[in-house]
C-alpha cells in the first residue's frame, strides 16, 4: 500500500510508499499552475490493491481544507479509486489566492477502509503533502462549455464553464433573446426550437467567444405518457436491444443490465403514412423474439391492431418492414414500443420481460401529399397454385385500388384471392389511387395455372458433386433464348415451373444443359406433350452422356393435343441408367422442373387459303359477331374459338355461302385476343385474330 509516485505539472516525485508515513514535500517539491489552464494529475499507488486517492489544495490558503469538490466551491481537486496509476486533471478557477506557496495534500488507503478525508489518518497507506503556486493566466481565455443535454422535452439546461486562462466574468446567450452573466447558468426554453448558443468568457488579458450553431433543440411536445413500463426482472447474458435504425433514426444504446429505456425526447424520426420503412434492431449474441409496437391514436395505450411487427427466433440483426398506417394520428409524436426478449418468452406491449428489455422512441406520422407508387406480390409459387392471393404493396396509401387478372376479371379489394378457371399464363396489372392521384403497374406473364392441377412424380437426389448449373432453349419462334442459370438445388430438386417456355407446334428447338465440373454424366429431358401429368417413353426429348454441355433438338408435335399447358423435366446424373424421370434420392444427381406453353405458330399474319373470310365488328364490344366469306365455297363450317394458348373455348357449326353471312355469338368472352378458326368443305380454312373489348 501506500504513495509511490505524485506528477503534476514540475512534480514528479517517486517515494517508497507505506512505510514512509506521513511525509511533508512541501518546502522542497512544488509547482506553479496557471489558473484557468488544465493539468493532468497521477497518482500512482499498490497495482495489486484498489485505493481510494483524493487531492485537496488549499486555494484560499487559511490552513484549511475544504473537503467539496472544487465545482461546488470546494477545495478537492482530484477524486479516484482503482489501483495502479490513477490519472485526473486538475482546474483552478478564478478567484484562488494566488503569487503565494499554497498546500496541497494527497491522501489515499484501501478501498475496504473509510474513504480518507483531509484530515483523516490513512489505516492502510499514506499522506503526502506538496506546494503549489498559482499564477494569473497570461492569456485570455478559451471559451468552452458543456450541456447537460443538448436535446430536451423540459425546455431546461445545465450549462457547465469549461474555458481555459481563469475568465473571470462569462456572458451566454441562448438564442432565444435572453442572456446570463453567471458562470453555470441552468436556462429554460419556454418555446419549441431549435438554439445557437454562445458564450463570451472574458479576464484581465482579453475574450473570447465560442459559438454552436443550433445546439439545443427543445422539443415541446411528447407521446402521451404510457400506461406501463414493461421492466427486466432477471437481465442475463448480453440479452436485450443496442440499437435501433429506422429512416433516419440511428440510437444506440445500452443492453438489458439497463432495463426499460424511455428515449422518447431524444430518439425521434418522421414517416409518411402508408409507406414501408426497414427496421433493424440490434440484439444480443443469443437469438431473441422481438415485437414493435405503434400507439396509432396517442392514448398510451397499446392494442392488437397496433402491432406492427413481430420476429421470432432471430439472430441480431433483427430485420423487418414497417408499414405505418394511414389510420395513425398525423403531426404529433406516437410512441412507438420495441420489446424483444429470449426465445419463447411471453411477449406484449406491456408484458414484464426477464433477461431482455423495453425501448420507447417517437414516431411523428406525416400524411401523404403523392400519389401511390404502385407494387404487388402473391403468394404464388407453382402451377398448382390456384387460388392466388395477391397482396398490395403500394407506397403513398392508396385508398382505392383496380386488379386485373387477365383472365377477364378484376376486383377493387386491396388483398384479393382469386381463382383462374383455366390453364394459361396470365398477365396481372394494379392501379392504385388516392386523392393525389393513381399509378398502375403491370406484371407480365405472372401468373401460369394448370386446370385442373397436374400432380406430377417426386425426382430429387444428392447434388453436392455436380448440378445443373444453366437451361438454354432456343429456337426461330423465340425472340430471346429462353435461359435459367441456378445453384445446387436443396435435396437435389428445382421447382422453376414459375418460369415459362413457350413453344410453337411444328417448330424446331435447340437445348443445352450445362453444370459447373467437367463430368461425364447423362442428362434427360421430357415434356408432357399429352398433359396427362406422366412423363411417358415417347415424350423424352433427349437423353444425352458428355463431360461437356448436354445439347439436344427436338421439334413440337402438331396434334392438337400438345397445345396447351404443361410441363418440361430435365434429369441430370452421374451414372449411365435407363432415363427414369420419376427416381428419388438418385446419387450424384439433380432435377429441375419448368412450365411450357405450346400453341400454334400465328406469326403475324392471318392464313390465307380462305383469305376472303371477313369478321366484322372487330374489335368487337358485345361479343356479337358477323363472319362473310364472299369468295368460298358454299356449305357448313366449322368455327372454333381459341385462347393464345391454344385452349378450345367455343366450337360451333354456321353455314357461309357468298350470299349469306353467319352471326357468332360470344357474349360470355372474356375481354382479350382470341383465335377464330374457319374450316370448309375439302378442308378449306382461315384463321383470323379477334379482339373481345
Amino acid at each position: 500500500m501506500g504513495i509511490f509516485n505524485v506528477t503534476l505539472g514540475s512534480i514528479n516525485n517517486t517515494t517508497p510508499g507505506v512505510q514512509d508515513g506521513f511525509r511533508d514535500y512541501a518546502c522542497s517539491v512544488g509547482t506553479a499552475l496557471t489558473i484557468g489552464q488544465d493539468y493532468p494529475i497521477q497518482v500512482r499507488t499498490n497495482a495489486a490493491a484498489d485505493e481510494n486517492v483524493r487531492v485537496w489544495i488549499d486555494l484560499n490558503n487559511d490552513g484549511q481544507f475544504n473537503p467539496n469538490p472544487v465545482s461546488s466551491g470546494g477545495e478537492l481537486v482530484m477524486s479516484s479509486t482503482g489501483r495502479g496509476t490513477q490519472a485526473g486533471t486538475v482546474r483552478i478557477g478564478a478567484g484562488a489566492t494566488t503569487g503565494v506557496a499554497l498546500r496541497m495534500r494527497v491522501s489515499a488507503d484501501y478501498t475496504n477502509a473509510p474513504v480518507p478525508g483531509p484530515c483523516t489518518t490513512p489505516q492502510y497507506s499514506q499522506v503526502e503533502d506538496y506546494r503549489v503556486t498559482l499564477q494569473s493566466p497570461t492569456q485570455a481565455p478559451t471559451a468552452n462549455f458543456t450541456v447537460d443535454q443538448t436535446v430536451t422535452c423540459s425546455g431546461c439546461v445545465q450549462f457547465t464553464d469549461q474555458s481555459q486562462n481563469g475568465p473571470t466574468s462569462w456572458l451566454w446567450n441562448f438564442g432565444d433573446g435572453t442572456t446570463s452573466t453567471q458562470q453555470n447558468p441552468r436556462h429554460c426554453y419556454t418555446t419549441a426550437g431549435t438554439f445557437t448558443v454562445t458564450l463570451t468568457a472574458t479576464n484581465s488579458v482579453g475574450n473570447n467567444v465560442a459559438t454552436r450553431p443550433n445546439y439545443i433543440t427543445y422539443n415541446s411536445q411528447v407521446p402521451t405518457a404510457a400506461s406501463c413500463a414493461p421492466q427486466t426482472t432477471a437481465y442475463c447474458c448480453g440479452y436485450g436491444i443496442t440499437q435501433v435504425q429506422l429512416g433516419t433514426l440511428t440510437y444506440p444504446s445500452a443492453n438489458g443490465q439497463a432495463g426499460y429505456q424511455d428515449f422518447t425526447c431524444t430518439g425521434r424520426v418522421s414517416l409518411v403514412e402508408g409507406n414501408r420503412y426497414p427496421i433493424s434492431i440490434i440484439t444480443g449474441v443469443n437469438n431473441q423474439d422481438t415485437q414493435v409496437w405503434l400507439d396509432l391514436n396517442n392514448d398510451g395505450q397499446f392494442t392488437s391492431n397496433e402491432l406492427l411487427l413481430t420476429t421470432l427466433n432471430r439472430a441480431s440483426p433483427v430485420t423487418g418492414t414497417l408499414t405505418i398506417p394511414g389510420t395513425a394520428l398525423k403531426n404529433v409524436p406516437l410512441r412507438l414500443r420495441i420489446v424483444s426478449d429470449y426465445v419463447g418468452a411471453t411477449l406484449g406491449a406491456c408484458a414484464a420481460l426477464q433477461f431482455g428489455q423495453a425501448e420507447d422512441y417517437s414516431v411523428t406520422v406525416l400524411p401523404n401529399t403523392q400519389p401511390p407508387v404502385t407494387d404487388f406480390t402473391s403468394d404464388y409459387t407453382t402451377t398448382c397454385s390456384n387460388p392466388v392471393t395477391f397482396s398490395d404493396q403500394s407506397q403513398n396509401a392508396p385508398t382505392g385500388w383496380l386488379w386485373d387478372f387477365g383472365d377477364g376479371t378484376t376486383s377493387t379489394q386491396q388483398n384479393p384471392t382469386h381463382t383462374y378457371a383455366a390453364s394459361g399464363v396470365y398477365t396481372v396489372s394494379l392501379r392504385a389511387s388516392n386523392a393525389y392521384g393513381s399509378t398502375a403497374t403491370t406484371k407480365q406473364a405472372y401468373i401460369a395455372v394448370s386446370v385442373p392441377c397436374l400432380q406430377y412424380c417426386a425426382s430429387t437426389g444428392t447434388n453436392q458433386n455436380a448440378w445443373i448449373s444453366g437451361v438454354v432453349v432456343n429456337g426461330s419462334s423465340l425472340a430471346t433464348p429462353f435461359t435459367n442459370t441456378s445453384a445446387a438445388d436443396a435435396n437435389g430438386y428445382g421447382n422453376y415451373t414459375n418460369r415459362i417456355l413457350e413453344l410453337k407446334t411444328g417448330v424446331n428447338y435447340t437445348i443445352s444443359v450445362a453444370i459447373p465440373v467437367n463430368f461425364t454424366r447423362t442428362t434427360s429431358v421430357w415434356i408432357d406433350y399429352n398433359r396427362n401429368g406422366v412423363f411417358e417413353a415417347a415424350e423424352l426429348l433427349m437423353n444425352s452422356t458428355t463431360a461437356a454441355t448436354a445439347t439436344g433438338t427436338f421439334a413440337v408435335p402438331t396434334l392438337a393435343t400438345t397445345v396447351g399447358f404443361t410441363r418440361m423435366r430435365i434429369v441430370m446424373r452421374l451414372n449411365g441408367n435407363v432415363a427414369n424421370p420419376c427416381v428419388s434420392n438418385q446419387l450424384n444427381a439433380e432435377t429441375e422442373d419448368y412450365s411450357v406453353t405450346i400453341s400454334r405458330p400465328l406469326a403475324t399474319a392471318n392464313s390465307r387459303e380462305l383469305a376472303g373470310l371477313t369478321v366484322y365488328p372487330n374489335p368487337t364490344p358485345d361479343g356479337q359477331l358477323r363472319l362473310q366469306l364472299p369468295a368460298g365455297p358454299a356449305g357448313s363450317y366449322q368455327v372454333t374459338v381459341e385462347n393464345l394458348l391454344g385452349a378450345v373455348l367455343r366450337r360451333s357449326q354456321v353455314r357461309l355461302s357468298p350470299a349469306t353471312d353467319a352471326s357468332l355469338d360470344l357474349p360470355d368472352l372474356a375481354r382479350g385476343v382470341y383465335v377464330l378458326r374457319l374450316v370448309g368443305p375439302g378442308g378449306v380454312q382461315a384463321t383470323r385474330r379477334i379482339v373481345r373489348q
